[in-house]
């Protein structure tokens, strides 16, 4: 077993088949991690030392709606509990109007807002996330008029600085800045 740092070469692709952690560049082979270099029936592959995080189902992830839709929020992923590493797949999770919440929701507006900062499960392939659980929900939200930071007043949210009142599916981790 090698130790090969990223851009080490390996080989040639006509000697080897490109594994996890290999990339191929001019009929080249090289390391794209760092690890140790392994070959089984001449896939070369390179098991990283410290491997890169990823997102899967069943995962709480910590976003921010980047836009809302008619049935649904686009929401801009930025990390993973547990994980202080960044991720290798950020991408746009999709929070569908049916996973906000266990009740009935009529308008999506009613539980997000853009550029709330919100905690959702993975459920799905392609990053669907669901907020239905309590602990799922808006956890900082603005203002929809002066852009003022909300506070809870039981269910529902308060703008201190303009006394404006706004729904959200709120988390029950709500304005204690942590997930």
């Amino acid at each position: 077993m090698r130790v090969v740092m990223p851009g080490d070469r390996i080989g040639s692709s006509e000697e080897y088949i490109k594994g996890e952690g290999v990339y191929e560049e001019n009929g080249e082979l090289f390391a794209a991690v760092a690890g140790n270099l392994v070959i089984e029936d001449r896939v070369a592959s390179v098991r990283s030392f410290s491997p890169i995080p990823e997102i899967v189902k069943g995962d709480v992830i910590l976003g921010r709606v980047v836009d809302v839709r008619n049935s649904l929020a686009l929401v801009e992923v930025a990390s993973k509990r547990g994980e202080k590493r960044p991720l290798t797949n950020k991408g746009i999770g999709i929070l569908h109007i049916s996973n906000v919440d266990e009740k009935y929701v009529k308008n999506i507006n009613e539980a997000v807002s853009y550029l709330d900062i919100i905690k959702a499960r993975v459920i799905g392939d392609n990053l669907r996330l669901s907020t239905k659980e309590n602990e799922m929900g808006v956890l900082k939200a603005l203002c929809g008029v002066c852009r003022s930071e909300m506070v809870r007043e039981g269910d529902m949210l308060k703008c201190p600085e303009c006394g404006r009142t706004e729904k959200r599916k709120i988390s029950t981790d709500y304005g204690k800045g942590e997930w």
